[in-house]
């Protein structure tokens, strides 16, 4: 019996590869015996030709709808269930019955109504065999309704890795977010490689995980900022944004817009900027300058002679919320001028 039910679990493992793809998923079965009423077999669906539990297990984990099985040996007939046995009803004749355990894989729990899955922490599929390849995909595919830190894999990643995701707006995956001056972004090539700060206040997700996310699927960037001189988020969109994959992270995009309202229009501060390598104060690629722009801007950010914008700068307050001045400082000089920037957010979204 041991020797059967391990046999059962192999095979059940080799279907759920074809069906997931490369996650092998092991299925267990319970085998339920403690009957006080019998009736005879009702209208599911009937596999003819079964010899083994093995077998019937492999019919059952085919079937997304599948929660039990039942075999008759006398008549080599397996039984695939939408309901579990709880109520003590099992079938007239020479029937052995089994509860499927663990239908749902990484922790989901599986909903009867939906006949799927409920998945969580960014995973996906009917089983949630996979983790989402970004935020825009576990939005789609309707598991998520909640902003927060997920799991992602983009294709091009060797490992999943976390990000924020709003679970709004298509899904979107946040790569910087600005919202106090509690973590400083004056940081080293490897810091900015590797992402820094905390994914749910100030961070840089990273240029390895940035480059990764926009070579797998074609991504659409964002930038978000607040400033004094509108009571509105200001806004500004790059298509088809991506960063080189030749370890100098150089940032290209195809198309960019705006608001039609200027109080909502962020105005178009990577123009001058498009196709510059990223630098840092310890690894500077602005060749147009005799400056480290880095080290002078005190950020890490794609410089070309030095550069109109600085969202990775020192975070400043002023009373009348007006820039100082210093090259140092959070700008983002199109329409938004000489005022300060309040509030900084950058985001994908898949397209």
């Amino acid at each position: 019996m041991k020797f059967l039910k391990a046999i059962a679990i192999a095979i059940v493992s080799l279907v759920f590869k074809t069906i997931a793809g490369d996650h092998i998923r092991s299925i267990s079965f319970k085998k339920y015996s403690r009957c006080n009423q019998f009736i005879s077999p009702f209208n599911e669906t009937i596999v003819e030709g079964i010899h083994s539990v093995a077998a019937c297990g492999v019919e059952c984990a085919s079937e997304t709808y599948c929660v039990a099985f039942s075999l008759s040996s006398g008549d080599n007939v397996c039984m695939i269930h939408r309901h579990v046995f709880l109520d003590g009803v099992c079938y007239v004749g020479d029937w052995r019955h089994f509860n499927v355990q663990n239908r749902c894989m990484n922790g989901g729990e599986y909903d009867q109504s939906k006949l799927t899955c409920q998945c969580y922490g960014g995973y996906i599929g009917h089983f949630c065999e996979r983790i989402m390849q970004d935020c825009s995909e576990g939005f789609k595919i309707g598991h998520y309704e909640e902003d927060g830190i997920y799991l992602i894999h983009p294709r091009m990643s060797p490992s999943p890795f976390s990000v924020w995701c709003r679970m709004r707006y298509d899904g979107n995956t946040f790569i910087q977010r600005r919202i106090d001056g509690s973590t400083h972004f004056n940081r080293s090539w490897q810091e900015y490689k590797d992402g820094f700060g905390d994914l749910s206040k100030n961070f840089w997700l990273g240029n390895d995980k940035i480059a990764y996310i926009t070579n797998g699927r074609s991504q659409t960037l964002i930038f978000d900022t607040k400033d004094e001189s509108s009571p509105f988020m200001r806004q500004r969109v790059y298509t088809q944004f991506s960063l080189s994959q030749d370890g100098l992270y150089s940032m290209t995009y195809t198309n960019s817009w705006g608001h039609d309202d200027p109080l909502r229009n962020g105005g178009d501060c990577l123009v001058e900027l498009k196709g510059q390598p990223f630098s840092t104060f310890d690894q500077d690629n602005d060749d147009n300058s005799p400056l480290n722009c880095a080290q002078e801007h005190k950020s890490g950010f794609w410089f070309k002679s030095c550069t109109p914008c600085n969202p990775n700068g020192v975070w400043s307050e002023t009373a009348d919320k007006k820039r100082a001045g210093v090259p140092e400082e959070m700008f983002w000089t199109p329409v938004v001028g000489d005022n300060l920037i309040m509030f900084c957010t950058t985001f994908l979204k898949a397209t």
